[in-house]
């Protein structure tokens, strides 16, 4: 601890923000005013006499250590020693001999002083090459702070400077030229439409049909040669009526054996309806049923009397009426009306009685068909009804139903059963575009659309 030179003030050396070296010594002043006077008015510093003071002096960063001695490591805090440029007459400080170790480690983080700055000795680094020691006493983080303050608002300025050029000034010049107005466009490539596809006639289209059957008939698989014989028999050709005779002779099946018989009576082969009529006598509960129905569908009132046994029947009741609407059957119709005003039959059972009234010629049933064109589930079967009774309300469910698959067969029938002298030439080109579809039996089926469509009225009568 030591005092101020000017107002005799203790200050401590190592904390004080305000210091100077004067003849070797370290001058701590309490404060900035203090020490600029003294740069005005010097102020002697009492110097100590004694054996003790001039050791004391001789031992000095300046002075050096005396030969002979032999210190001891531990020499205390290592303070840098700068001239002070504004006093010229001080000495120049000799450089310190670096010390290698210290013996106990400085504080960390040393307590402020009474402004609340940190103490100055902390802001220098140990071991310059300047000094030997640290930066300097002074501070000068302050300084180096200011310094990049200044280079980031030069930065910021100069940035500023050129977004204001670039688009105020280059900005006002352009908005100032003459506009031009830019060459008109080339005129668009014409592109060449794409050729309208070919009128196909029906009876182009029938050909076709018949040829893409022809080829099924000759398949490796059997399902796809049986139904390209079925599709093909409606009209009457010999090569499948034959193949579906083979066929009926090596089926060990009941129902597979029906259906084959069926497509041979549709196509007016006697063998097929001798088949049927031998199941539907049989002992055989299910076979004697299929063989009534398939029969029912051909219009064969002998299927009545084997079908109206089963009206008693509950599980059996709406299929058997159902069946019997295709022969107009009395009792069936009685059982449909039935099942239509029964407050215990589900909605769906009163859809498939009004649907069984129209096939058997009830037009008075066409309102509630019309409302169930909305339903998904019927409507199908709603439209074709429709169709029966010679009712085109239902037509544009028909004329969707043509792109699907499993429903193009039925919807092609119905549309020719409401117009028999039906133009098919609106149809044709989306049917024979699916024509060439890779799939076998999805050729099959648009076959036969086809036919149905644009072949013979009579091909179409049973479904």
């Amino acid at each position: 601890m030591s005092t101020c030179p000017t107002c005799q003030k203790p200050v401590d050396p190592l904390r004080s923000r305000f210091v100077k070296v004067r003849d070797g010594k370290v001058v701590a002043y309490c404060s900035a005013e203090h020490m600029q006077a003294s740069e005005t008015k010097p102020t002697a510093m009492p110097v100590a006499t004694g054996p003790a003071a001039a050791e004391k002096r001789a031992r000095t960063p300046a002075s050096g250590i005396p030969a002979g001695t032999s210190p001891s490591l531990e020499t205390g805090p290592v303070i840098e020693v700068v001239k002070d440029r504004k006093d010229a007459t001080a000495p120049v400080a000799a450089k310190p001999v670096a010390k290698t170790r210290r013996s106990e480690p400085r504080i960390a983080t040393p307590p402020p002083i009474e402004d609340g700055s940190l103490d100055p000795w902390n802001a220098g680094e140990e071991g310059d090459e300047d000094g030997g020691g640290r930066a300097s006493i002074t501070m000068t983080a302050p300084k180096k702070n200011t310094a990049v303050v200044i280079a980031v608002i030069a930065v910021l300025g100069a940035v500023g400077a050129y977004l204001a050029y670039r688009f105020l000034l280059v900005g006002d010049q352009r908005s100032s030229e003459p506009a031009t107005d830019p060459s008109p466009p080339p005129p668009p490539r014409p592109v060449d439409a794409a050729p309208a596809p070919k009128a196909v006639s029906p009876t182009e289209a029938v050909t076709r049909a018949r040829d893409v059957l022809v080829k099924q008939l000759a398949s490796e698989s059997p399902r796809v040669q049986r139904v390209a014989a079925s599709a093909l028999a409606r009209t009457g050709d010999t090569k499948a009526i034959e193949y579906l005779i083979g066929a009926l002779a090596k089926e060990t099946s009941n129902a597979s054996r029906l259906e084959l018989a069926y497509a041979l009576a549709r196509a007016g082969d006697k063998k097929g309806i001798d088949t049927l009529v031998a199941a539907m006598q049989s002992g055989q509960r299910d076979p004697r049923i299929e063989a009534g129905r398939k029969l029912a569908l051909l219009g064969d009132r002998r299927a009545a009397p084997v079908l109206a046994g089963y009206l008693e029947v509950s599980q059996l009741r709406l299929g058997a009426a159902e069946a019997l609407a295709y022969v107009a059957d009395p009792a069936g119709i009685k059982a449909l009306e039935q099942v239509r005003v029964d407050a215990k039959a589900s909605a769906d059972d009163k859809a498939r009685a009004t649907i069984a009234l129209a096939i058997a010629g009830r037009s008075d049933v066409i309102p509630d068909l019309q409302a169930l064109l909305q339903d998904a589930r019927f409507n199908a079967f709603a439209a074709s009804a429709l169709a029966q009774l010679r009712d085109p309300s239902g037509k544009p469910v028909l004329v969707e139903q043509l792109a699907v698959p499993s429903l193009r067969v039925e919807a092609a029938r119905a549309l020719r059963r409401l117009d028999p002298a039906l133009d098919p030439g609106a149809y044709l080109p989306q049917l024979l575009a699916s024509l060439d579809s890779h799939k076998d039996t999805e050729q099959v089926q648009v076959a036969e659309a086809l036919l149905l469509l644009a072949g013979d009225p009579g091909w179409s009568e049973h479904p």
